[in-house]
């Protein structure tokens, strides 16, 4: 290697193309020929009292489940998009440096994946602090696209093909063909959701406050799209709001399973919406019918969940092997074949650099 190849590729100068899955829950970074290089939770911690910002992803998850006095933790990115903008450059600012091991900016291309129904005022937020952290250009992919790229799905085939990407914040429900959206929906209904019903349900049943990481384990152990057959039985610790003491309740899967029962029911209706719309396009209806609808996003993991869909519209569901990493993966494709992938982004942002002023 020549002297001159060897200092490009140490330069920080260098400008360097990035990929982003922007998650309600967790953000994860792609780079080209290195693959996924961070998976971290979307939270900043703050010092009560200044304002300075303590801890960003993992270590402020770390801080917000042990409800320290002094700090408060903030998740800037709700419903898949950006409710705090200055905290949410902060967040990819401060993650982007964990995972380069150095400090932002100087990228020539930041590809970010964003839900099917973003606004354009939700999009232009998103744009401005991939700007902020130092894009030159700034690109989008729907996620249940980038989803179903990272599947392995050809989203250019004349072919149908469905996908259900249940995350954090949204569910997306998709249908694509011959590069296009067919029909297509993001309900604010997910993960997040479910997991606030939980906490919601113990506080008025049992007066008992649980938290996030409870919720979810709660969620991941007992609950079921399913009515079980056999009810199992949990114990769950909290603190009583009542006393202010600790308290320990037994809980049983069924008592889960119906808090469940109205945010599932939202999203098979629009499954059913979406695959009725079809009538018009009975080829693509037929594909899917063949080829099954392709479940992804954390949502896949509840359990029973692609029995339920498949039993009430009759049509059988495929669960991605890494549904947690399906989106990034397909951003990661993206940019590895950027020509190839450019004509499926939405809206495209050029911001004018130093070196072009």
């Amino acid at each position: 290697m020549d002297l001159e190849k060897l200092s490009d590729l140490f330069s920080f100068n260098k400008r360097i193309d990035l990929g982003i899955d922007l998650g309600t829950a967790n953000i994860l970074i792609y780079l080209p020929g290195r693959g996924i290089v961070l998976n971290e939770p979307s939270m900043i911690a703050r010092d009560r009292a200044t304002g300075e910002v303590v801890s960003v992803g993992q270590e402020a998850l770390d801080i917000h489940e042990k409800i320290h006095p002094g700090i408060i933790t903030i998740r800037p990115i709700a419903n898949g998009v950006i409710a705090d903008y200055e905290a949410t450059t902060i967040l990819v600012r401060e993650l982007i440096r964990k995972a380069l091991k150095r400090s932002a900016g100087n990228f020539q291309r930041i590809v970010i994946s964003v839900p099917l129904g973003i606004t354009p005022v939700e999009t232009r937020a998103v744009n401005d602090a991939a700007v902020k952290v130092g894009a030159k250009e700034v690109h989008f992919i729907q996620e249940p696209v980038a989803a179903a790229i990272g599947i392995g799905l050809d989203p250019f085939e004349g072919a149908g093909n469905m996908v259900v990407d249940i995350g954090g914040g949204t569910t997306d429900i998709c249908v694509m063909t011959l590069g296009g959206i067919a029909s297509g929906e993001s309900l604010r209904i997910a993960g997040n959701d479910i997991n606030s019903r939980i906490i919601q349900f113990f506080r008025n049943r049992y007066n008992l406050a649980i938290s996030d990481y409870a919720a979810e384990n709660i969620k991941l152990q007992m609950a079921s799209a399913q009515d079980d057959l056999d009810d199992s039985t949990m114990s769950v610790r909290g603190m009583n709001v009542g006393t202010g003491l600790p308290e320990t309740v037994i809980i049983q899967s069924s008592a889960i399973n119906d808090v469940l029962k109205h945010s599932l029911a939202l999203i098979v209706m629009s499954i059913k919406k979406h695959i009725e719309a079809l009538i018009v396009k009975p080829e693509i209806a037929l594909d899917i019918q063949e080829r099954g609808i392709f479940l992804t996003g954390g949502g896949a993991l509840l359990k029973g969940l692609e029995q339920r869909i498949s039993q009430e519209i009759g049509i059988p569901m495929v669960i991605s092997p890494d549904p947690l990493i399906d989106v990034i993966k397909g951003v990661g494709e993206i940019l590895e074949n950027f020509g190839h992938f450019k004509p499926l982004l939405g809206i495209d942002f050029k911001v004018l650099s130093k070196d072009d002023s």
